[in-house]
């Protein structure tokens, strides 16, 4: 009897995306993470960070809900919705709305590069508490932040 367990990353037959809408997914991750923090800055120019953070949230929160709702989904539960309530604030007073107001100060591409040191910063909390990333883990973080800086580097930190 095989009593080997697949592993998580096995993805069912019923439950293949055809390739060319992974790619497309992947273009808008790329067009609109690798153009938010341009468009952070230009919008600074008429709205203050915290509102523009907070309009930011408030959309795309919207969109989300409605399309839970459109797929029949059951709406958030009291504690879902204060569990919500408690990281949407410290996304928006901190995380991202620290972002905003910082961009009025430094470039849109320091920005970006602070913003792609998350994942480091997680692993290294994380190690605090005895688990540390893989070899493999740390390669990807590596890659990953070294594509975020040569991206930037090129523009010399403006924008």
């Amino acid at each position: 009897m095989n009593t080997e367990r697949r592993p998580s990353s096995h993805v069912s037959h019923a439950y293949r995306v055809p390739a060319l809408m992974v790619g497309l997914a992947l273009l808008a991750v790329y067009a609109i993470w690798g153009s938010t923090y341009l468009a952070v800055r230009l919008a600074l120019q008429s709205f203050p960070p915290l509102l523009l953070s907070g309009m930011r949230f408030l959309l795309a929160g919207s969109l989300l809900f409605l399309i839970l709702r459109l797929r029949g989904l059951p709406a958030p539960t009291p504690k879902q919705w204060a569990w919500a309530t408690v990281i949407g604030g410290l996304l928006l007073g901190v995380c991202q709305g620290g972002v905003a107001f910082a961009q009025q100060w430094i470039p849109s591409s320091f920005a970006a590069i602070a913003i792609a040191t998350i994942p480091l910063w997680t692993v290294l909390f994380l190690g605090i508490w005895s688990q540390w990333p893989s070899k493999q883990e740390w390669v990807g973080l590596l890659i990953g932040l070294t594509g975020v800086v040569l991206l930037n580097v090129a523009g010399t930190f403006r924008a």
